[in-house]
């Protein structure tokens, strides 16, 4: 799907210069993952996004979740290697491109410690687990695998160039992440709780793209780096984030008050100010400028927001229990 960057790194005083941009010299600081290189090509720190197969089911029906746990880890392992082979996909395209970015010239193939031939095994690997574990799927959960890897290869290879266009590619693929995790433990869909997923996560990835917008010295260097920069402004993407969040809570609410639950006008009132607590959280998060490139590190990180998080899901669950 997108590539977010940012990884820990470790200061080697005795590395060479950086190469030259458009604007001149980059730092002559190296940063090197903490990680082996290989591993790191795969990104795993931003597997955690496909908890998503499992959280979402947890919200919608737990019990189906427990009854159908074997399918549900399943799946969560073949999103796993769906998007590492994604990953691997689009750091191998812009391998030449990323070695000018500040912070993308540090990825594994970028900086060389991971050839393109082995970069290109690694990928077909992850794609071998992704065809094994998918064949014992239902066929409904094989259909959206499918279409999250096809749509994510062609966001390497086009749409991220295109505004609007590149933020909601990533969105979808948290929705079918969602939709995914529900057909696999046979938990009823929900269209109200898919459109909240979706509408949350594009605000994320509109609050990413504000970050690289506010963070780059000039536009110029921006648009060189991330062509799709060219076609937003901040007061664009802050008027989007405030109709997301409200479009995101208004089919939240609804997705609350539809369960045929006893309870359920309690849970709305109870997780509904959680939900905007964690949505003007962020907001705020992002105004504060104390947002990354790694919006999901962002949020896991964040105690408020980790607490709040778990506080949400326990409520709804009991709710959905009782």
């Amino acid at each position: 799907m997108k590539g977010p960057a940012g990884e820990d790194t470790v200061v080697d005083q005795d590395a060479p210069p950086a190469p030259p941009t458009r604007q001149g010299v980059v730092g002559t600081t190296r940063r090197r993952s903490r990680l082996p290189a290989w591993p790191a090509l795969l990104r795993p720190r931003q597997w955690v996004k496909n908890l998503f197969v499992l959280v979402i089911p947890l919200a919608v029906h737990p019990a189906a979740l427990l009854h159908h746990i074997t399918p549900a880890l399943a799946t969560l392992v073949t999103f796993t290697a769906a998007s590492a082979t994604v990953y691997v996909v689009n750091d191998w395209l812009d391998r030449e491109q990323d070695r000018l970015h500040p912070v993308k010239r540090h990825r594994p193939l970028a900086s060389g410690r991971v050839g393109p031939f082995g970069a290109l095994l690694l990928g077909t690997g992850c794609l071998t687990v992704l065809v094994v574990l998918g064949a014992r799927l239902p066929p409904a959960v094989q259909a959206v695998t499918a279409a999250y890897l096809m749509l994510n290869v062609a966001y390497c290879l086009a749409l991220k160039n295109y505004p609007l266009v590149d933020v909601s590619v990533i969105a979808i693929g948290f929705a079918l992440r969602a939709l995914a995790g529900c057909l696999a433990v046979s938990a009823p869909f929900n269209p109200p709780l898919i459109i909240s997923v979706y509408c949350a996560c594009l605000l994320m990835a509109l609050g990413k793209r504000r970050h690289e917008l506010v963070a780059a010295e000039l536009r110029e260097q921006a648009a060189a780096q991330r062509p799709a920069l060219t076609g937003y402004s901040v007061p664009l993407l802050d008027q989007l984030m405030v109709l997301l969040l409200a479009a995101s809570l208004i089919s939240y609410e609804l997705f609350v008050l539809a369960a045929p639950h006893p309870h359920a006008a309690v849970t709305a009132v109870v997780t509904m100010p959680l939900a905007i607590f964690a949505l003007c959280r962020y907001l705020q998060l992002i105004a504060m400028r104390r947002v990354s490139e790694e919006p999901g590190r962002d949020v896991l990180t964040d105690i408020p927001l980790v607490i709040n998080a778990v506080l949400w899901l326990t409520a709804l669950t009991v709710g959905r229990i009782l």
